[in-house]
């Protein structure tokens, strides 16, 4: 192999090197959706109604944003809990301590997965959405 073609290939691969770790580093610290900016809303109702669309397929809700609607079933350091099924996780913690039990709210998240386990819906970036 002449000089000329090593250089080549060595030049191609340091090319891909590159490439490959700057599209390895956007994938890695791309920035989450905001849901307080959000305007486009996946679903919006009553946790009810969304239970039952988890029941079909859990999978396709990943990552979307939607609007429940629920009573407050309790109330803890890291978020609450809206009838007994879906645990909210705000943004400021600070809010967790207007809450009550039985309270009445619409919630404006992001979800982040169904624990088939304890059949819990997990929503983070909570925000009270009136």
């Amino acid at each position: 192999m002449s000089f000329l073609k090593k250089n080549k290939v060595t030049l191609l691969i340091v090319a891909l090197i590159i490439i490959g770790s700057v599209i390895g580093y956007q994938q890695i610290f791309k920035t989450t959706e905001d849901v307080a900016q959000t305007t486009k809303v996946d679903f919006e109702g009553t946790s009810k109604d969304f239970l039952t669309l988890l029941n079909t397929d859990a999978s396709i809700w990943n990552n979307k944003v939607i609007v429940i609607e629920g009573v407050v079933s309790a109330v803890n350091d890291e978020g609450i809990i809206l009838d007994n099924t879906i645990f909210c996780q705000f943004t400021d913690n600070a809010i967790l301590t207007t809450f009550k039990e039985n309270q009445t709210l619409k919630v404006k998240g992001l979800v982040i997965g169904y624990d088939d386990l304890l059949e819990e819906l997990k929503l983070n970036q909570c925000i009270i959405n009136n």
